[in-house]
């Protein structure tokens, strides 16, 4: 299906397994997919299982630093190898015992006569993995271009916050299951335009729907921004298929979308903090992690049940049709997500960069 990035999208997109079935293949199996931030495996030896798409994969930190993603499915029978982050130098499968280097080569087969396996052709495979700013990506795709030609267009923007120091918290990060589609998610995620009617008393009086803004984008990637009220005005970079993160005066806050199945998605949210954020600031976002309920207590707005609920309303009403509505301008992130959606699924060359005149003032 071809869509138009000018246009909201069709219902049967939140719904057909088809549809999802394409997804998985062209876009989950086939794309960098955030995976955690690089806090999460710091140490030689570390092991952190993930999903990627619908394959198991084994992230890890060598014993030279560096890190790398291989299947996380022993070659002998297709077992799981780990199921909870570890640290070891070696990767034993827990079935028959079949032992990888932590370079997924195949080391030895207890029980078997000396020939019996070709252990070079039973290696684990092994898949690209990178890190932008301590956030940690893989692709099961081997050709994906770099991250660096990915996210060009908003590296300039990210760069000005300094996120290379701020300290992510990988033991705060909270994950949850969202009953809608992860494009219903995603596309929340990344636009302010709901923002007065969702989060009347929680976002929009601190980040009003009226001072959000566009600052440069295309397929790839996309940074808005807008004004609060505090008189700082906080960043929002989009990253498809999964990725959305703010910059503010204190943190850099984020949300991760990952399908479960065409209507179920899990959603993580993260933060870092940059070493001028103070200690108050800090124990007010870890506390707003902790806990769903009362987060206006703490000082920072509860949100993300509201969004939650939005998401999820939308997809009960995703069983009907509807004839899609034009995008209003203020929704121009969510086209370039259009424009990424036909790129990744369709092989339609998208837009090249769109940068707003006058950067930072058009709000």
């Amino acid at each position: 299906m071809v869509f138009d990035p000018d246009s909201a999208l069709p219902h049967v997109a939140f719904r057909d397994p088809a549809i999802f079935a394409a997804e998985l293949d062209a876009i989950w199996h086939g794309d960098w997919v955030f995976v955690t931030t690089a806090d999460a495996a710091p140490n030689p030896g570390d092991q952190l299982p993930v999903i990627v798409g619908r394959q198991p994969v084994l992230l890890l930190r060598q014993q030279n630093g560096e890190l790398a993603a291989l299947s996380n499915l022993c070659a002998h029978r297709g077992t799981l190898l780990v199921d909870r982050p570890a640290n070891t130098k070696r990767i034993q499968c827990p079935y028959h015992a079949w032992t990888y280097d932590d370079g997924g080569r195949l080391l030895s087969v207890p029980h078997a006569p000396r020939d019996a396996v070709d252990k070079p052709a039973h290696c684990l495979p092994t898949y690209r993995v990178e890190s932008w700013h301590g956030l940690v990506f893989v692709s099961l795709n081997p050709e994906a271009e770099p991250l660096a030609e990915r996210f060009a267009a908003v590296e300039p923007h990210v760069a000005a916050y300094g996120l290379d120091a701020a300290a992510h918290r990988s033991d705060q990060q909270e994950t949850q299951e969202w009953a809608c589609n992860w494009k219903l998610a995603i596309l929340n995620a990344m636009e302010s335009y709901h923002l007065f009617r969702v989060h009347p008393e929680t976002l929009e009086p601190f980040s009003p729907t009226k001072g959000a803004y566009y600052i440069t984008g295309s397929a790839r990637a996309t940074a808005t921004g807008g004004a609060t009220s505090s008189g700082h005005d906080y960043l929002l970079i989009s990253l498809p298929p999964g990725f959305v993160g703010v910059f503010n005066s204190a943190a850099f806050l984020w949300q991760a979308v990952h399908p479960i199945d065409a209507e179920r998605c899990a959603v993580r949210t993260g933060a870092a903090w940059g070493s001028a954020s103070s200690t108050h600031w800090r124990s007010r976002i870890a506390n707003w992690f902790n806990r769903w309920a009362g987060g206006a207590a703490y000082g920072m707005p509860d949100f993300l049940p509201e969004d939650k609920a939005i998401c999820e309303r939308g997809q009960r009403g995703a069983i009907g049709d509807f004839a899609p509505g034009p995008l209003v301008p203020i929704e121009r992130v969510v086209a370039d997500f259009g424009h990424y959606l036909n790129w990744r699924l369709n092989g339609v060359e998208p837009p090249a960069v769109h940068t707003a005149p006058d950067t930072g003032e058009n709000r």
